[in-house]
C-alpha cells in the first residue's frame, strides 16, 4: 500500500484553497479537473484538484480496501480537493513488464468485485445508451468536424446503423465492475515503487473486456511485445472464469476493443479542433487500432471507409 504523507497544517490548506499560495499548474489532461502543485515545502507530497466534482471518498476508500493502489485524499471544500502528490513519471513513459502485471493484477482484483449496494457509482453503466452517446460523439467531433467528413443522407443512415448495432455488441456478454478509463497515463511509477492508478472516480458495471481491451488498445504508448503478451494472457484467463469459449470471447474482445477505440477518437477530435494539439499522437495511434480492428470485424467493415 502506498504510503500517505502528512497533511500539512490547517493554515497551510486554507491558504491553498484560498490561491494565497503560490502553484505550479500541471499539464491540463481531457477532462474539466486542474491539478496544481503547491510550490516549496508547506504542502509536500500532496497536489492542490480544482474540479466542479467532489473528491471520490467512497471510491478511493473501496479501492484501498481491496489492496488496490490509488493517491490518498486530503480535506476538500466546494470545487477543490487535496490528493497525494505521487510524481510525474507514468506508466507510459516506461512500460515495462513488472508494472504492467501490478497493474493486470490491480484489475483482476477490480473485476472480481461488484460495487457495494450503495456506491453511487452503480447507478451507472458501460451500457448500450452510454455507448450510444459515445459514438454519437465519434460521428460528430471525429468524422464531421475532425475529418470534415460529409455524407448523403443513405450514407449518414448507414453510419448510424452501424454504430447503434456496434453499441449493442460491444455491451454484450458477463459484466463486472471496470475503472472506465484504464490506459498507461492513468497509471503513475512512484518514486517509491509499485504503481498507482488514477482517474478512478467514473469506475461502474460494464463489460468483462472493456478495460483489458482499453489497455491493448492505449492510444498513449506503443506497448512492447512482452506487454501485449501479458495482456492477451489476463484475457484469456479472464474468458476462463467467465465461461467462455474461444470463439464467443474474441468476439467480445473485438466490439468492446472497436468501441472503446471510436470512443477515443471521438474525444481526441473534439480536443484537436480545439487547438490541443498534444492529443494528434494519440489520435494517430488510435486510429491505427480502429483500422486494425475493423480488418478483423466484417460485420462492422463498412466503417473502414470514413476510417482510410
Amino acid at each position: 500500500m502506498l504510503k500517505t504523507p502528512t497533511l500539512p497544517s490547517a493554515t497551510t490548506v486554507e491558504r491553498l484553497f484560498a490561491g494565497e499560495l503560490p502553484l505550479q499548474p500541471l499539464t491540463p489532461e481531457a477532462s474539466t479537473r486542474r491539478y496544481f502543485r503547491p510550490l516549496g515545502d508547506q504542502a509536500e507530497g500532496w497536489l492542490l484538484v480544482r474540479s466542479t466534482q467532489a473528491a471520490p471518498v467512497a471510491t478511493t476508500l473501496w479501492l484501498q480496501s481491496l489492496d488496490i493502489p490509488v493517491p490518498a485524499l486530503g480535506p476538500e471544500v466546494p470545487g477543490a480537493y487535496l490528493v497525494q502528490d505521487l510524481g510525474d513519471r507514468h506508466l507510459a513513459q516506461q512500460p515495462g513488464e513488472e508494472a504492467y502485471q501490478a497493474l493486470l493484477e490491480a484489475g483482476a482484483r477490480l473485476h472480481a468485485h461488484p460495487l457495494p449496494e450503495n456506491h453511487l457509482q452503480r447507478q451507472f453503466a458501460l451500457d448500450v445508451p452510454l455507448f450510444q452517446r459515445e459514438l454519437k460523439q465519434f460521428r460528430e467531433s471525429y468524422l464531421q468536424a475532425f475529418r470534415k467528413q460529409a455524407w448523403s443522407p443513405e450514407k449518414a443512415e448507414q453510419i448510424d446503423r452501424l454504430c447503434q448495432d456496434l453499441a449493442h455488441a460491444a455491451a454484450a456478454g458477463p459484466w463486472a465492475t471496470q475503472h472506465r478509463d484504464f490506459h498507461s497515463r492513468n497509471v503513475l511509477l512512484p518514486a517509491e515503487g509499485g504503481i498507482a492508478i488514477l482517474d478512478h472516480q467514473d469506475l461502474r458495471p460494464g463489460p468483462v473486456f472493456y478495460d483489458l481491451a482499453s489497455l491493448a488498445t492505449d492510444a498513449y504508448v506503443d506497448l512492447p511485445p512482452a506487454v501485449e503478451r501479458q495482456i492477451q494472457q489476463a484475457a484469456e484467463e479472464l474468458a476462463s472464469r467467465c465461461g467462455l469459449g474461444f470463439h464467443e470471447a474474441q468476439k467480445l474482445w473485438q466490439h468492446c476493443a472497436l468501441q472503446r477505440v471510436l470512443k477515443a477518437l471521438g474525444t481526441f477530435g473534439k480536443l484537436l479542433v480545439e487547438g490541443r494539439s498534444d492529443y494528434a499522437e494519440a489520435e494517430a495511434r488510435a486510429l491505427r487500432h480502429a483500422r486494425r480492428l475493423l480488418a478483423d470485424c466484417p460485420e462492422f467493415q463498412a466503417l473502414a471507409e470514413w476510417l482510410a
